[in-house]
């Protein structure tokens, strides 16, 4: 395989790795917005409220770690690209 053709493969494992994120990222964000807890009605005590929980902790602990190891991905991914650039 060429340098050229293992640039281009990388460029779009690159890119679709970035789709990845930004879909999986969107996707969290929906759910820390949308989640039940958010929604709770105003009138509702504030004693009965979590105000000390972050959003995040509505969000499952696995998509959290799918989201980060893609990012460690895309990382891993773009510094092989840098690699075949400076060779």
């Amino acid at each position: 395989m060429s340098a050229a053709e293992q640039r281009q493969l990388l460029e779009d494992k690159i890119l679709a790795k970035r789709q990845q994120i930004e879909f999986e990222r969107t996707n969290l964000e929906e759910s820390i917005v949308f989640a039940p807890e958010n929604r709770e009605n105003p009138e509702v005590m504030e004693e009965t409220k979590n105000f000390d929980d972050p959003a995040q902790n509505v969000v499952e602990t696995s998509d959290m770690s799918a989201l980060k190891a893609a990012e460690r991905e895309l990382q891993e991914l773009l510094r092989q690209l840098e690699g075949l650039q400076n060779d």
